[in-house]
């Protein structure tokens, strides 16, 4: 079962999300016997991130909205804390970053490839920060992977969101010298509760037949590696990606409600 992803050689195509399995080690301590592929860590930033104020997470008619902000430990105590108990793993944790310029971008890799991270995943999606989403500018993206290329031997691999000319993206990335891309991240959506609006990322089954075709379209047009991410709950969720050209496939918000799903869609129980 073991498949080769942006370069990597996983034991299997089934990757814990981003924010959803803690920095790495958290998850395996509660759920040793889970056979992850690999893991994506909570998205590292240079310095320590609060994030948003509470209420962070809602429950949605079809999945769920969250606006936890980024919420980080940030780099100098991830790599003295985080990362030497992630290298004890069974599975890789590729580690998921965010910078504030193209200079904590760039020290975020450089640092992280010389304390052993195996690759990155870059946010460029995340919609619940107070600024513009960064993959909303297709040039900026390219420039950006075109020079953490040159800082790292490491693979490089861009989180899009289906909402952002998907297919055009993709082909900038790709022609940057991106190692492979994941889609999606959540959607920007809205909360309301007792009156009050929340802004935050939309996740679980709703947003599946959106990426899905976001799939489809990248992969008629652009010859990259691709994760899946949106709605994964079972295994004809993967035979859906698989088929829409996805080669792995990532677990997020159904870990939240059932963390021991993996074993379901493998097969297992």
């Amino acid at each position: 079962m073991s498949v080769e992803f942006a370069g990597l050689k996983l034991d299997n195509p089934y990757i814990a999300s981003s924010g959803c399995w803690g920095y790495g080690w958290e998850g395996h301590d509660y759920f040793p016997d889970l056979e992850w592929g690999a893991v994506i860590s909570k998205t590292i930033t240079v310095e320590k991130r609060e994030g948003n104020d509470p209420p962070r997470i809602f429950e949605s008619e079809a999945g769920i909205i969250n606006r936890i902000g980024l919420q980080n430990c940030g780099l100098d105590h991830f790599i003295r804390a985080e990362h030497p108990k992630n290298s004890l793993l069974p599975y890789p944790v590729i580690v998921s970053i965010f910078g504030n310029t193209t200079e904590e971008w760039e020290h975020l890799v450089k640092i992280l490839t010389a304390e052993g991270a195996p690759a990155f995943e870059l946010n460029l999606s995340c919609p619940n920060l107070k600024k513009k989403i960064l993959a909303d500018d297709i040039t900026s993206c390219g420039k950006l992977v075109k020079i953490l290329k040159k800082k790292t031997d490491r693979p490089i691999i861009p989180k899009i969101n289906a909402l952002n000319d998907p297919v055009r993206l993709a082909e900038k990335l790709k022609s940057a010298g991106a190692d492979a891309i994941v889609c999606s991240n959540t959607f920007p959506a809205l909360f309301s509760l007792c009156g009050e609006f929340f802004e935050g990322g939309l996740s679980g089954p709703a947003i599946k037949p959106v990426v899905l075709k976001a799939i489809r379209n990248i992969k008629a047009a652009v010859e990259i590696d691709i994760a899946g991410c949106g709605g994964i709950e079972s295994g004809e969720d993967v035979d859906d990606y698989r088929n829409a050209g996805a080669s792995v496939f990532q677990i997020g918000s159904a870990l939240f409600a059932r963390p021991g799903i993996l074993k379901e869609i493998m097969g297992k129980l």
